[in-house]
């Protein structure tokens, strides 16, 4: 449909799904989601769907975890994380390159709402959807909490700050939509008494949506969050023990030696399916001298291995001397430079000739339950260009 009515159809859509959007300003949906659609070969969903069964049937095995540095309080749960999401990078021979794995990922309810709009489908019929809400009562059951009427808190800091805080608008109005109880509840107003997790408000939780960026609950005005998980007083999902087995970026490192993967009891099927997606990423120890890696900057890139959104990421051809020397202080992996894919176009005057894309996958435990691309410009997915952000992909 053309551009102006895309738009319009999805505003009036997402105001319809969630009546919370209303207390807003309108969001900028130019720069969220795209009207666009990309096409993309199936090759490439076929590499990702074996990557992904690999990596949760080799993360599942006590070999695995044997092989991993023990962090306090991190310990195994009979639930699973809602919302994991797996982003990669593509080229243009239909190879896939696992960028990270998240644990906290946000744009499912956006991309919904996009490909309801492009689809004209109706919220009761569309399965990605039926497939999140089951992901959520399966986790209510997997903890033994109450799956008919569940309360159900979704945290993070300074929640009306955050960049997506319309899709916590979004979530609360959808959970509400089941009948179940919810509230928004800062990470740190979370209180345990008397065997239980209890808001700020005094609610008892049954369930936390996790949308914290505090992985591990190290801090310590996240006490009792990480109490009710430890003793098990609510269900937490996404939760650090999915962070420590999937998300943790030094998993990128040891996912990459085929030697500790045997260890980890992976079969030859799955660390070939592995190596086909892992961009080989090291430690600085990898190297015998940090003039080496400055050396070999241009085909590098840098991240911080505790970071999200992209944040304190820099490709190695533009970091300055500076900033290098500041990163090789601080506790960083090194990933070869793996380039995101330009959007494909026939026409070289066209205006997406210098956009790039990464694809994003949403999963819950080895299942694929919706796919997206992020078009954007500039170094890093930033929702900054009209038409950018959540964008329908086909695999075809």
């Amino acid at each position: 449909m053309p551009y102006h009515q895309f738009y319009k159809h999805f505003s009036e859509r997402a105001l319809r799904f969630s009546p919370g959007l209303k207390s807003i300003e309108e969001p900028a949906w130019d720069h969220l989601v795209s009207p666009l659609e990309l096409r993309l070969p199936k090759k490439i969903l076929a590499t990702v769907e074996e990557a992904v069964r690999a990596l949760y049937a080799v993360s599942r095995r006590d070999h695995f975890r044997n092989q991993l540095e023990k962090i306090p309080g991190v310990e195994p749960k009979p639930y699973k994380s809602v919302l994991m999401a797996y982003d990669f990078h593509t080229n243009e021979d239909g190879e896939a390159f696992l960028v990270e794995v998240n644990t906290n990922a946000s744009g499912y309810m956006l991309s919904s709402l996009m490909e309801m709009t492009h689809a004209e489908i109706a919220v009761e019929d569309y399965e990605p959807l039926k497939k999140l809400r089951a992901t959520f009562l399966n986790e209510l059951g997997l903890s033994q909490k109450n799956q008919a009427t569940p309360f159900i808190a979704i945290t993070d800091e300074d929640i009306p700050q955050q960049k997506m805080y319309l899709e916590f608008l979004m979530y609360r109005d959808w959970f509400k939509s089941f009948g179940w109880g919810t509230e928004f509840c800062e990470a740190k107003e979370f209180k345990v008494a008397d065997g239980k997790l209890l808001t700020g408000q005094g609610a008892k939780v049954d369930l936390i949506y996790n949308r914290l960026t505090d992985f591990y609950l190290e801090q310590p005005e996240h006490a009792a969050m990480r109490e009710g998980f430890v003793d098990q007083l609510a269900c937490v999902s996404p939760n650090p023990y999915e962070y420590y087995l999937l998300g943790d970026k030094q998993r990128l490192i040891q996912l990459g030696d085929p030697a500790f993967l045997k260890t980890a009891g992976a079969t030859e099927e799955e660390i070939a399916a592995i190596a086909k997606v892992i961009i080989p990423t090291f430690d600085k120890s990898h190297f015998p001298s940090t003039e080496e890696i400055w050396h070999k900057r241009r085909q590098l890139f840098f991240k911080p291995k505790r970071s999200h959104g992209g944040k304190s990421v820099y490709r190695g051809e533009s970091v300055s001397k500076k900033v290098f020397e500041r990163l090789m202080a601080d506790d960083i992996l090194i990933q070869r430079y793996q380039p995101a894919q330009k959007m494909p176009t026939e026409d070289p005057r066209s205006v997406l000739e210098n956009w790039k894309f990464d694809l994003r996958f949403y999963v819950y435990e080895d299942q694929i339950h919706l796919s997206v691309a992020r078009i954007y410009q500039g170094q890093v997915t930033n929702f900054t260009s009209a038409m950018g952000g959540f964008t329908a992909v086909r695999f075809v």
